[in-house]
Parts: structure tokens; sequence; C-alpha cells
């Protein structure tokens, strides 16, 4: 586009008239005041329109460009420039793993343009993946990366709207599979692992309902035995095969401080006496990681070893197969029978919502319903009072 203009005299004032046509052909028509008094700054006010219209041709040239971008280019260069900055480096590549294994995969999508990516193109992609076998939930999350990519398209004024809106997406389905087992259960889990290697592992999941990664994170000085407090800081993750130690939780309410019970108290006096037992007897070859669950030598358990050797033990012994992360169910189960609330349960886990808690844990937080019929009976026919 090649804008043009004049000057014009407004009350003694030079100001700006220009002319120009946007990328879809409309012509438009603006004034803008340079602010120069007209005497003695013609030359001045001539440049400043100058300036102003070849910006304009500018941004004319971008974003003729601009419609020239492929969606699939779009959410490529927002998830490396913009989403890799403020996600961590796990939940980046569980987000690259999709887009390059599943979004970019999707023929339809190849070589379309941003500005011509239409709701029924993203409409067939989710039912696409449904019908390969994904979740319903998971195509949710699908959607959630892609309606973010697409409202910073809007923000950045290369589409008008946002065509993910206008989409219909599967009903979110609650995780049917977690089992959540009795005390006594969990009693005869500890009995399997004691003395193994998972025993601390086991041990801590158990008592605290603490995620994998935060059991296997877990170090020394988070453990306050003279305050008598267990402050949950620290996370181990597994990342491309590797173990990625990080000083933060998964959300900020994950970070939390949980109290040391009496029988966990002498359980972690015991297992850091045999630690030092072990420094002595590896000598030179003993790793001083820092960490609460340790192999003998001193070398922090890995998350994915937890879930290996877990299994492996459940099977040798015969027991029904359960996730580990089936042991956080369980404790919230055993809280819940032993009286405590949705709330301080949410406190328990760290979950940052008390939705998050009854969304994921509802099956094991509905409560004691024959208890509940029996107080509305109970109420409903005991004799009325006199008077």
């Amino acid at each position: 586009m090649k804008a043009t203009g004049h000057l014009r005299n407004k009350n003694g004032i030079w100001q700006m008239v220009i002319e120009y046509y946007d990328e879809s052909g409309q012509r438009h028509q603006k004034s803008e005041s340079t602010g120069l008094p007209v005497k003695g700054n013609k030359r001045r006010a001539q440049q400043m329109l100058e300036q102003r219209l070849d910006e304009l041709s500018q941004q004319y040239t971008t974003a003729l460009e601009n419609r020239k971008v492929l969606f699939l280019d779009f959410m490529r260069d927002w998830l490396n420039d913009v989403v890799s900055f403020n996600v961590k480096s796990t939940t980046m590549t569980q987000y690259l793993y999709v887009f390059n294994n599943c979004i970019a995969q999707y023929k339809p999508f190849h070589g379309v343009k941003l500005q011509s990516l239409t709701p029924a193109l993203l409409q067939g992609y989710y039912n696409e993946q449904l019908k390969a076998g994904l979740s319903p939930n998971t195509v949710r999350k699908h959607h959630a990366n892609i309606h973010k990519c697409l409202n910073y398209a809007v923000r950045m004024g290369l589409i008008s709207l946002n065509p993910s809106v206008m989409t219909e997406l599967p009903a979110k389905r609650k995780y049917q599979g977690a089992t959540a087992c009795t005390p006594e259960q969990l009693q005869d889990i500890l009995r399997l692992f004691h003395e193994d290697a998972l025993e601390t592992v086991v041990h801590l999941a158990v008592t605290y309902g603490l995620r994998r990664s935060e059991v296997c994170g877990l170090r020394w000085d988070a453990v306050d035995f003279d305050a008598g407090t267990i402050h949950v800081c620290h996370t181990a993750v597994m990342n491309k095969g590797r173990v990625l130690y990080s000083d933060s939780t998964k959300t900020a309410s994950s970070n939390r401080v949980l109290p040391l019970t009496a029988s966990m108290r002498d359980y972690l006096g015991s297992v850091r006496e045999q630690q030092e037992e072990n420094r002595r007897l590896f000598g030179r070859d003993y790793i001083n990681s820092g960490y609460v669950c340790t192999h003998p030598n001193g070398a922090p358990i890995r998350p994915d070893y937890v879930n290996q050797h877990f299994q492996r033990k459940l099977k040798e012994a015969g027991l029904p197969a359960i996730r580990f992360h089936d042991l956080r169910h369980s404790a919230v189960y055993t809280l819940r029978k032993g009286g405590c609330d949705a709330k301080d349960i949410q406190a328990w886990l760290g979950h940052s919502d008390i939705t998050t808690t009854l969304g994921v844990y509802g099956h094991v937080l509905g409560g004691d319903m024959d208890r509940l019929g029996q107080v509305m009976d109970a109420m409903l026919t005991q004799p009325a009072k006199a008077g």
C-alpha cells in the first residue's frame, strides 16, 4: 500500500490528512495533528508527514506478510518463543510432544494459514483424536493449548476472533481407575515393603499422600525434628530419561509444611541413623546426596525406579496391581474415614483449590451416606416437643 497525504492549516497548527487502504481494500482517511505552529514549520511538518506515511506502509506490508503465516508454523513459534519461558522444562517437553506427534501430524492442518483456520477444521481435529482412542480429558488438554495459542494471535492483531471458542468439546470425565486402599490394606503394603529399597518412599506416600516427585525430592534439610515439621518444597521429576531436581513444587500451594507425626519422627530418625551407618560402611564410595529416600550407597531413588519396583514387588507378592499414585488416593480415604473434612484434606494434599480435591477424589470424599441417612431419619421421626 502506498499511503498518501497532505498538510492543512487548522487553527494555526499544521495537520496531516492521510488517506490509505487497509489489507481488505477498504479506503480510510484520518487526520493527525503535528503540534507544530504553521509559521516557520512547514518543512518540519512535511518531514513528519513523510515519516508517518512510511510507518503506515510498513504496517501494511507486515500485515500482508502475517496473512501468509501458516497455523502450524505460528503455533510452533509460539511454543518455542513464548511458552518455553513461562513453564517448566518437563511441561514444555509434554507440550512439544503433543504438537509434534498429534497436532502437526493432522493432515488437514497442513498448508492452512493462520487467518484461514476455522472452527470446523479444529472440530475435525478433536473428533479425529477421539476416534484414535485419546480420552476426552486428553483432547481437552490439546484444545487448551490451541486455544491459548490463538488467543495470543488475537492479542497480536493477527486474527480478529479465536475460532477455537466455537468448537464443541467432549465432556470431561472423572478418572475411574483410581484405587483407594483401606487402612488395613495399607498396613499390609507397609509390611510388604519392610526392609525393601522403597520402604521409606512407601512410608511417606502412605502417611502424607505425597506425589512421587515430592517423595523422591524430599531432602533432610526439609525435615525439622525440633519443630516437628516436614517442608514439602523440593521435587524430582523425569524429563527425557533424566531426573530433574528442583527447589520448586508443582504449584505454589503444593509448597506446604506438614506435621511430623510421632511414628514418622521415630521412623525417619531410624532412617537417618541407617544412612550414617551406610556412610561408614561405604566410606569414600558413599554418595552424600542429602536426600531422605536413597539406596544404601546414598544415591537418591529415581522416580522411574519407584514405579517399576513398586509394581514388580506387588506382582511377586500376588497382590492386586495398583499404581504408586493410588497411595495418594488411599491417604485421602484414610483421612476421610478418620473424620477429616475436604477442606483439611485439600491443605494436606497441597491442592490450590477445593474443586481440584473434590474433582479428583470425589469418589473417596463422598462421605458416609448411611450415617447421613440415619441423621435425617432421626430428625424427622423424633417426637414433637409439647407447647
